[in-house]
């Protein structure tokens, strides 16, 4: 009798524990399903308040339109408003030609723009970055055969950069740290033309042989009080009296095409949405994560 009570005893011992066991798990179940839906509703959420950001900032890019110049190089906000709890809406919205259009070294025709070519090596140099890299660029960009150093044409993509990322596929660009020195001052989008109201100073150095670090230095002094209302007056800088004139093409005192990325927070879910447009509102690239 005994040895039956205990074996029955056993067996509802087991019998508990699996029906435990087979609760616990139903739990948990249900508790990553209901997870999983909530992130994914909040997901959601969020990349549509992150779209909403980017329908916010073309006010600013009308502003911009309307302006006869842009002084501001970078605006970063967080946007007041009602998009429910535990919601948060970002933009940052920053001038493109603030920077080197890396895709003006060659001109539309094919044909090699000297001026750039130079002023890329320019920047290269001033970064500590080879300048014979400004050499295979030019190869990856142009649509000849003709390499400008040895292999260099070998992968080439014979073609304009639709994005500043495609440098990481060229040869010399992969390291990450070099990518990382030059990617800030750099863009393939706007009219080649370098707003003065809002280069930094490695892009300011290479647009002239001529151009100094001090020289490039008085522009930012300049423009920090009086900011440039026009190009011609870029000869007021001192010192510029002469090669002001000479760099009169290559800038520009107004934005025309802008990075704009807005993040949204929905209960610690991130999304980002981030484009660049121009003044027209016309949309020159896209990409959501």
């Amino acid at each position: 009798m005994l040895n039956k009570e205990g074996s029955a005893l056993i067996i509802t011992l087991l019998l508990i524990s699996i029906l435990v066991g087979l609760v616990v798990d139903f739990v948990y179940d249900v508790y990553i399903d209901s997870s999983s839906l909530s992130n994914w509703s909040n997901a959601q959420r969020a990349s549509l308040i992150a779209r909403s950001g980017q329908n916010l900032s073309t006010q600013y890019l009308a502003l911009a339109k309307e302006s006869s110049y842009t002084y501001v190089r970078e605006i970063e906000m967080p946007v007041p408003g009602d998009f429910g709890t535990g919601a948060f809406l970002s933009i940052k919205i920053e001038d493109e030609n603030s920077k080197f259009n890396i895709n003006s070294i060659i001109y539309p025709n094919g044909m090699t723009n000297e001026k750039a070519l130079s002023s890329l090596k320019k920047l290269l140099e001033y970064l500590n970055i080879n300048p014979n890299l400004s050499l295979v660029i030019a190869d990856w960009i142009d649509p000849d055969k003709e390499p400008r150093l040895p292999d260099s044409e070998d992968v080439a993509k014979n073609t304009f950069l639709w994005s500043v990322d495609e440098l990481k596929l060229i040869e010399g660009m992969m390291d990450k740290n070099i990518f990382g020195k030059i990617s800030p001052y750099i863009t393939v989008y706007g009219n080649n033309q370098v707003n003065i109201n809002t280069a930094r100073l490695p892009v300011l150095v290479c647009l002239s042989p001529d151009m100094t670090e001090a020289l490039a230095k008085q522009i930012i002094d300049y423009r920090e009080t009086t900011p440039f209302e026009k190009t011609s007056s870029i000869v007021n800088v001192p010192g510029f009296e002469a090669i002001g004139i000479k760099i009169l093409n290559r800038i520009t005192v107004k934005g025309s095409n802008f990075r704009v990325t807005a993040k949204a927070t929905v209960n610690e879910i991130t999304r980002m949405v981030e484009s660049v447009m121009d003044t027209s509102m016309k949309i020159h690239f896209w990409r959501e994560g």
